[in-house]
């Protein structure tokens, strides 16, 4: 046999296990089954609600079951174990069983499928979407559909976290098919969280943060060591020599200089015979006579008008 053929033989194996299963035990809540192939034997593992119901009283219902698996599907040394479903709304498989028992027992399939969506929303699901088809109120087939929250269609995101499952159902007025998806909201993480500061995490990192802090001080002292003890360079000495010249050197304001000059002034003409203008010299060159005649005649002139 080829191995194509043995992947379709172990696909429909699988389907008829699954539906043997649904007829099985639907009442305790079945949500699945994996079928893991081992060295030992093939391992087959049920997910239900209620766990009980299938274990039965010291075993003797899960005895029964693997006997008719064993007999029914041809396998060898089959163990059968069962899991509790956490959070059974979030099933897709055990929300499709629900709607198909409340129907066959005479609920409205529009109360069913209202009822169904608010416990997978109540669950913290991020979105829901119901599906039911067949012939509903009249002999013509018609769907309905019911949604609520966010369901990808398509995509990655799609593909990441919505889950799907299908169940069939008959009536008297003719085959029902439900159909339920749900999205799961923790199925991505998220891209940032926002996490809430203990007293121990802010501890820690006051101690990371002292540490930082006295590992850069220590990197930066031999750096200082190294700026106060380097050589500096010529150019700068000849600098900082006529920087200390011009501070010696005290600039005197003007009134100062002012006062000096006068002070030098003064004392020359103490130390210095005064020179003689050129008026003085020719007037003490004159004899006395000339100087009488002079006045005498001075005075002549300024009686004769009067006269």
């Amino acid at each position: 046999m080829s191995a194509v053929r043995n992947i379709m033989k172990n696909f429909a194996r699988n389907a008829e296990l699954d539906e043997f299963l649904r007829s099985q035990i639907g009442d305790a809540g079945y949500g699945g089954a994996e079928v893991q192939k081992t060295p030992v034997g093939t391992r087959i593992t049920i997910f239900v609600t209620r766990p009980g119901l299938v274990i039965g009283r010291r075993g003797v219902g899960i005895r029964a079951l693997t006997e008719q698996i064993e007999k029914k599907f041809d396998l060898q040394n089959p163990q059968v174990s069962v899991l509790e479903i956490e959070v059974p709304e979030l099933d897709p498989q055990v929300m499709c069983n629900k709607i198909a028992h409340l129907v066959s027992r005479g609920t409205a399939f529009r109360r069913a499928a209202l009822w169904t969506m608010n416990s997978i929303m109540g669950a913290g699901a991020m979105g829901a979407e119901i599906s039911i088809s067949g012939k509903l109120r009249s002999e013509r087939a018609h769907h309905e559909k019911y949604r609520d929250g966010v369901v990808p269609k398509s995509g990655e995101t799609a593909k990441r976290i919505v889950r799907e499952a299908k169940q069939d159902v008959l009536l008297k007025m003719g085959l029902y098919g439900v159909k339920v998806k749900i999205a799961i909201k923790d199925a991505i993480p998220p891209e940032v969280e926002i996490k809430e500061l203990t007293p121990e995490d802010a501890k820690a990192i006051e101690t990371a943060q002292i540490t930082v802090d006295a590992e850069a001080s220590v990197k930066t002292e031999p750096v200082i060591e190294q700026m106060i003890t380097a050589p500096e360079p010529e150019v700068k000495k000849e600098v900082k020599a006529e920087a200390a010249q011009a501070a010696e050197v005290e600039v005197k304001p003007e009134a100062t200089v002012h006062v000096e000059k006068t002070e030098a002034k003064e004392e020359k003409e103490k130390t210095e015979p005064r020179e003689k203008t050129k008026a003085e010299t020719e007037k003490s060159s004159k004899p006395k006579s000339e100087r009488k005649k002079k006045a005498v005649g001075g005075e002549s002139k300024s009686e004769n008008p009067e006269s």
